[in-house]
């Protein structure tokens, strides 16, 4: 039996399943993250998802082989030791595991190769990839203040920036106006401004502002697609800046393209993307995801005892058609 875990900020999620690639058993829980609520509050939630797990596939702990984990909050050599001797170890013992940031989890998962790179891009932003040589690489990820940008948040925060703007009279007039001041339930501009001025409302209250952006950028607006375009470039450098780390710049590989702000109606992010990406990579494929993340995770899991072939795919495949009915989540992305 195998384990894949993924643990993040608002949910975690695990599946239990065998060799052959069906999985048995899946279990959720409320935030894995450390960083959310503390060690032993992440602990517990991924000990519920790994009990429910396990008793969804009849089995325990003695009979599993190796599990794969996607941890959010493990950003730094330091996270990896603390949470293995605070959790992992004291949970799972001398099981073997491939303990990796989360992002690593929606790497693998969202491809059927064992290499490439994933671009995860939605409340945060990160970039990681693997090689043909087996070599990982990740860049960004911490937050704003180590040089993050282009989340879901940031394109939002953005877009509000430019209502400021054009009800200044420093730009044009902009079609995020009015989506903004429906969002808020105010007037027109100037009771939106006064509203936020005297803190009746937060940033927080709009949320989520990334759609309105994408919107007015689809209906042509160019203070929309400008912030789009921007941002697009930069997740470009950040999958250029890994493709470098792991020297891919010139091979064939998959980018894998998850979050929720690859789900935006607008296409000009995706292309502002893709044209920073093919100046340095021109073998590079961009990809919408195969599997959740925690699928990532199992199949790191499973990869301990063997590649995984076409066969474990198809039946993994079926077997997970069953357990997203069984339990009502959606596992496979395609």
């Amino acid at each position: 039996m195998y384990l894949g875990i993924d643990a993040g900020g608002t949910k975690t999620f695990c599946l239990a399943g065998d060799a052959q690639g069906n999985i048995l058993g899946f279990g959720r829980a409320g935030a894995g993250n450390y960083e959310v609520f503390g060690v032993e509050a992440a602990r517990a939630e991924i000990w519920k998802a790994v009990a429910s797990a396990l008793e969804g596939a009849g089995t325990g702990l003695e009979d599993v082989a190796g599990i794969g984990m996607g941890i959010a909050g493990a950003d730094v050599p330091e996270d990896y030791v603390l949470l293995d001797r605070e959790i992992f170890k004291p949970m799972f013992g001398e099981i073997r595991r491939v303990f990796r940031n989360d992002s690593m989890g929606g790497l693998r998962g969202g491809t059927r190769k064992p290499f490439g790179v994933v671009i995860a891009c939605g409340t945060g932003c990160v970039c990681a990839g693997k090689n043909r040589e087996g070599q990982e690489a990740r860049v960004g990820g911490i937050s704003g203040e180590f040089g993050d940008k282009t989340s879901g948040s940031d394109i939002g925060i953005e877009g509000l920036k430019e209502v400021w703007r054009a009800r200044d009279g420093i730009i044009s007039p902009t079609l995020l106006t009015q989506k903004f001041v429906a969002r808020a339930g105010c007037k027109d501009a100037d009771d939106l401004f006064y509203t936020m001025y005297r803190r009746q409302k937060s940033y927080f209250d709009l949320e989520p502002m990334a759609p309105l952006v994408f919107e007015a950028a689809q209906e042509g607006d160019r203070a929309a697609c400008d912030i789009l375009e921007a941002g697009g470039r930069y997740l470009g450098e950040m999958v250029n800046g890994v493709a470098r780390h792991l020297g891919m710049t010139r091979e064939q590989f998959d980018v894998v393209m998850a979050g929720s702000v690859f789900k935006g109606s607008s296409p000009v992010l995706e292309d502002a993307m893709r044209l920073v990406i093919h100046r340095e990579c021109p073998f590079a494929r961009t990809v919408v995801p195969l599997y959740e993340p925690v699928v990532g995770a199992w199949l790191l899991g499973r990869e301990l005892d063997g590649e995984i072939t076409g066969p474990l795919y198809s039946t993994l495949d079926l077997s997970l058609q069953k357990l997203e009915q069984q339990h009502a989540v959606r596992l496979k992305m395609e």
